[in-house]
């Protein structure tokens, strides 16, 4: 019985991850995004500051909370410059990479427990090759709003500047999953802000000073959202 149940589970996977099931979802999924989009009534703070840097050459890293992540595909405009989206390599992760690829976005799926080193090399070629990157620094499995170190080991290897992200709506409701997915509903307004990041990464880190930047990497993520909630007339953050 194990067995048969294990044969099972494997075809029912790999049902899933056929292109003719993933392909519907994702094509669904993406008009849902777009329709989403076109029905709120948006407004852009920093936007313009961070296309002009990237349009004058210089790839950025974008960070943002998970549960953030819906709206995400609308926060870069593919003429700004080629755009990596950074997602796990797990089911759900080759789903969101799947969904941004329907905007125009490059993807880079990556083992969960794959080292930053390990990924070093190929962070830097595109780099160099003039891609921004960006990713959930709180992904791919939470604690929702705890981040990790990646975009600053990344941005110390590569010198790109890190540039927080965020959005926020009047009506939206909220998934029952560990990131508390904000979802849009149509009509109302909506909010994208963009913020360079202030702090000083140096070249050669110990461990103190690496965990103080994640801190205040952390820190000023949530205060980016929490005013963009403010401005949507939320007294507490959505998610």
């Amino acid at each position: 019985m194990a067995s048969i149940s294990k044969r099972v589970r494997k075809r029912l996977e790999a049902i899933a991850d056929s292109k003719q099931v993933t392909g519907a979802a994702t094509r669904m999924i993406a008009r849902h995004i777009r329709r989403l989009y076109d029905r709120t009534e948006w407004t852009f703070h920093g936007r313009d500051e961070m296309q002009a840097e990237v349009t004058q050459g210089q790839p950025v890293i974008v960070v943002l909370w998970h549960g953030r992540l819906t709206m995400a595909p609308k926060g870069w405009d593919p003429s700004w410059g080629p755009f990596c989206v950074v997602t796990s390599a797990a089911r759900p992760g080759r789903m969101v990479g799947r969904i941004m690829q329907k905007f125009g976005l490059e993807t880079l799926p990556m083992r969960d427990r794959k080292s930053n080193t390990g990924a070093s090399l190929q962070v830097a070629r595109m780099y160099r090759q003039g891609v921004s990157m960006g990713f959930a620094i709180d992904g791919p499995v939470g604690p929702a709003h705890t981040a990790n170190t990646v975009a600053i080991d990344w941005a110390r290897l590569t010198g790109a500047p890190i540039w927080l992200y965020t959005n926020s709506v009047e009506r939206y409701r909220t998934l029952n999953a560990w990131d508390r997915l904000a979802v849009p509903k149509p009509g109302g307004r909506g909010c994208m802000l963009y913020r360079r990041w202030d702090a000083k990464i140096p070249k050669r880190m110990d461990n103190g000073t690496r965990e103080a930047l994640r801190r205040k990497l952390e820190t000023d993520l949530d205060a980016l959202s929490s005013e963009a909630d403010m401005m949507m007339g939320h007294d507490t953050p959505i998610n």
